[in-house]
C-alpha cells in the first residue's frame, strides 16, 4: 500500500511539472495554397494602438514584442528590409481568470486544501501578411498566464515558439 501511495505521489508530481512546462499554448494557421518558403525578408506594419489596447497602455511591452519578433526571425535566417516580402502585425488581449489548485488527498479527500488565485491570462496574436497583396497568409497565437516579474522571459519564450512554428509551416510541415 505504501508503494502504491509513493507511485501516486510521484505521478502527481510529474504531472504538475509537465503542466508547468506547458504553461504557454501555441497555435498557428496559414494559407496552405500560399508558398511561405518565398518569405526571406520582413517588415512591421505601422500600427495605431487605440485606447483599451493593452499595448497602448504599455509602450515598453509593445517594443518588447517587436524586438523579440525581429530577433527571433533574424536568428532563423530572415532579415529586416525596407522592401520586405512580408509584413508583421501583432496584438495582445488579456482577461481575468482563476487558477484553482486542489491539494486535497486521502480516501475521501478530507485532508489538504483548495487554493484559488486570480490570474491574468494573455494572448499574443501575430499576423504575417504578403507585402505585395497585403493578404494575411499566416497567423499564430500564444496564450498563457501573465506574470509581471517574468514578462520579458515569457514574451521571448512565446515568440520563440511562434517563430519555430512558422519555420515548420514554411517548410510545409504542420
Amino acid at each position: 500500500m505504501k508503494n502504491f501511495r509513493n507511485l501516486i505521489a510521484c505521478s502527481a508530481f510529474l504531472l504538475l511539472c509537465a503542466a508547468g512546462a506547458m504553461a504557454q499554448t501555441v497555435q498557428t494557421d496559414y494559407d496552405r495554397n500560399f508558398n511561405l518558403a518565398k518569405f526571406k525578408t520582413f517588415g512591421f506594419y505601422q500600427q495605431e494602438r487605440r485606447a483599451g489596447d493593452p499595448l497602448a497602455a504599455s509602450p515598453i511591452n509593445d517594443r518588447r514584442i517587436h524586438d523579440a519578433l525581429a530577433a527571433q526571425l533574424t536568428a532563423n535566417g530572415l532579415s529586416a528590409s525596407d522592401q520586405p516580402d512580408f509584413l508583421i502585425a501583432y496584438f495582445v488581449s488579456t482577461k481575468q481568470g482563476l487558477d484553482i489548485q486542489d491539494n486535497r488527498f486521502g480516501l475521501l479527500q478530507r485532508r489538504g486544501s483548495i487554493n484559488v488565485n486570480q490570474v491574468t491570462e494573455g494572448t499574443l496574436i501575430v499576423i504575417f501578411a504578403d507585402a505585395g497583396t497585403k493578404q494575411e497568409v499566416w497567423r499564430g497565437y500564444a496564450t498563457g498566464t501573465i506574470t509581471p516579474k517574468d514578462l520579458e522571459k515569457d514574451v521571448n519564450k512565446a515568440v520563440t515558439k511562434l517563430v519555430e512554428r512558422f519555420k515548420k509551416n514554411q517548410m510545409g510541415k504542420n
